[in-house]
């Protein structure tokens, strides 16, 4: 029988003056809350960076980085730059999604022994 999984995420905001923004934190709190119920039977751990940086081709942008760790050991990184705060952490996570879709995918395909072969597999031509 498989324990009961969490169903809120493990949230750690970090960053400059934008992550005390109580507005900002409770948008990243409602998107990984979203996140997680998407994903149920994987607990997640997320560590959210925020700040403000300027790049001088660009100007002033808000730097937004999701460091997630999943509870069947797999952990993956993802960084987003834009001009507002809110349009970063909604790219950041819709990123995420699409990279637990791909996991999903591949863990599936790996129980079920359909993954996909990899390139450097050598086939025996037919005799």
């Amino acid at each position: 029988m498989r324990p009961e999984l969490n169903s809120r995420p493990v949230i750690r905001i970090s960053g400059d003056t934008l992550a005390l923004d109580p507005k900002i934190r409770h948008h990243i709190t409602a998107e990984a809350e979203r996140l997680q119920q998407r994903y149920p039977h994987t607990q997640l751990a997320l560590r959210i960076g925020i700040s403000e940086e300027f790049d001088p081709a660009r100007g002033h942008r808000v730097r937004c980085e999701l460091d997630a760790k999943l509870s069947d050991r797999h952990q993956f990184v993802i960084r987003e730059a834009h001009k507002e705060a809110l349009t970063a952490i909604t790219g950041v996570f819709a990123n995420a999604r699409k990279q637990l879709r791909r996991l999903a995918a591949r863990t599936l395909g790996d129980a079920l022994g359909t993954a996909p072969r990899t390139a450097c597999e050598i086939q025996p031509v037919g005799t």
